[in-house]
């Protein structure tokens, strides 16, 4: 019987400067957080959860908590070509967002050091596949990193400042939206 996919989420909002995602499951349905990192709350989040998926800015892993000694310590779990990488953690309330974003660098680094020659000598091309979301009459569409707005009668081309400004709207009208429930 397969596993059940991880809904713990802590995910880098690219084209931001600092946003993060942070998503669980409760009650059988999955939420966004709006939490501060590395505040008590944030610790007090991280301490309720069994694991979690960490997206960071250049890498990722999947974090777990084993009990020892009365207490939770942290693992990083990350599996390429059949074999698992770990990384020590620490305990709960030293799982700053720095640290994960350095542990997700190190494991990432690791994965690449033990690559098969083979892999590394042939370059996988990926075809560019515009990715697009269509909102009523808007439609936000990603073409060479070039955020594309249609609406039905003009069309915006949007630069990377111009894009992270209007994430970090959205990011932060989601995040007020959050509070009023």
């Amino acid at each position: 019987m397969p596993r059940p996919r991880l809904y713990n989420l802590i995910e880098y909002i690219r084209g931001t400067e600092n946003r993060y995602l942070f998503m669980d499951m409760l009650e059988g349905t999955v939420q966004a957080r709006a939490l501060q990192p590395d505040s008590p709350e944030w610790f007090a989040w991280l301490g309720s959860l069994p694991s979690f998926h960490f997206k960071g800015k250049s890498s990722h892993f999947t974090a777990r908590a084993e009990r020892k000694r009365r207490n939770d310590y942290w693992y990083a779990y990350r599996k390429v070509h059949r074999q698992i990488y770990k990384r020590y953690l620490g305990a709960t309330n030293k799982l700053t967002l720095a640290s994960l974003e350095q542990t997700a660098q190190n494991l990432h680094e690791e994965v690449l050091r033990n690559l098969p020659e083979s892999e590394l000598l042939t370059p996988r091309m990926q075809k560019a596949t515009p990715q697009e979301i269509t909102l009523g009459e808007l439609t936000f569409r990603w073409n060479d990193g070039v955020l594309v707005v249609k609406t039905p009668s003009n069309r915006y081309f949007l630069n990377k400042a111009q894009s992270a400004d209007l994430l970090g709207y959205l990011y932060d009208q989601r995040k007020a939206f959050l509070n009023k429930e």
